[in-house]
């Protein structure tokens, strides 16, 4: 057998092991995925760079919104379905930048900059439910898991035929068939689930759309930039932020006990 085809053969066999030991049912969105590395390794990843976060960024030391995201993050864990196991920490940190952001294990940060577009609690709770949606999901281990499977195959390419049409065009290949469409529609899976997460509770979903909109007005995508971008654009993602609301109403009118729009940001 030649190097070749043994490597072939090889990648195959371990592709198929992987894929049999490594699927998983993403909580309420019930999808099915593709995860190799275990939840201790991503808990310890998400935490060394939390810690380091920490280190580089200041704390805010604003009291509304220590209390807001302390109000929001409390409702939320106790809903957020398959993140029973996680130690979560919320902070915010003072900072224009208008961003939020969740690493593996449940370690979110929201900056004020974004705070400050805020009209209440509620709009807060789908940020970070958002967020939450992404730890829960474990979109961090299944976009490692895929970047395996991609590496693998451009190593087994480049070993057969390295100046080849298809080694060449590999890279960009996946990253515009694969990696870029994966990073969106991990966006839309995490509206989904943020907007269940704020419903069941008690927050009103219809805040999601309408911080939404008013947060990405004038900051529209072409459709090209759109399919070369990690997020998708704007006005799809509101698209489908209407198209869950009745679901997410469903829920919110089954809360047990209802915030709306919560406390006045």
């Amino acid at each position: 057998m030649s190097r070749s085809i043994h490597l072939l053969v090889v990648c195959a066999s371990a592709l198929s092991l992987a894929a049999l030991s490594g699927c998983r049912t993403v909580p309420i969105s019930g999808r099915q995925q593709f995860i190799m590395k275990p939840m201790q390794e991503e808990t310890a990843l998400g935490l060394q760079a939390f810690q380091e976060e920490c280190k580089k960024e200041v704390v805010s030391n604003n009291p509304l919104y220590t209390a807001a995201l302390r109000s929001c993050a409390s409702s939320l864990v106790q809903v957020a379905e398959g993140g029973e196991s996680y130690d979560w920490q919320f902070v915010v940190f003072a900072s224009e930048e208008q961003n939020a952001y969740c690493l593996p294990g449940g370690k979110i940060a929201v900056y004020s900059g974004i705070m400050d577009l805020m009209n209440n609690e509620a709009e807060l709770a789908f940020v970070v439910a958002h967020e939450i949606s992404h730890a829960i999901a474990r979109h961090y281990g299944e976009s490692s898991a895929w970047g395996s499977v991609t590496d693998l195959g451009g190593q087994v390419l480049k070993s057969i035929n390295p100046d080849s049409a298809a080694s060449t065009l590999y890279d960009p290949l996946v990253k515009y068939t694969v990696n870029l469409p994966f990073s969106r529609k991990d966006e839309y899976e995490a509206d989904l689930i943020g907007m269940i997460l704020m419903a069941r509770a008690g927050y009103n979903p219809s805040a999601a759309i309408e911080f939404w909109s008013r947060f990405t007005e004038g900051k529209e995508q072409s459709a090209l930039n759109g399919l070369m971008s990690t997020h998708p654009r704007s006005v799809d993602r509101i698209n489908a932020m209407r198209a869950n609301l009745p679901r997410a109403m469903a829920e919110y009118n089954a809360a047990p006990q209802k915030k709306n729009y919560g406390m006045q940001l």
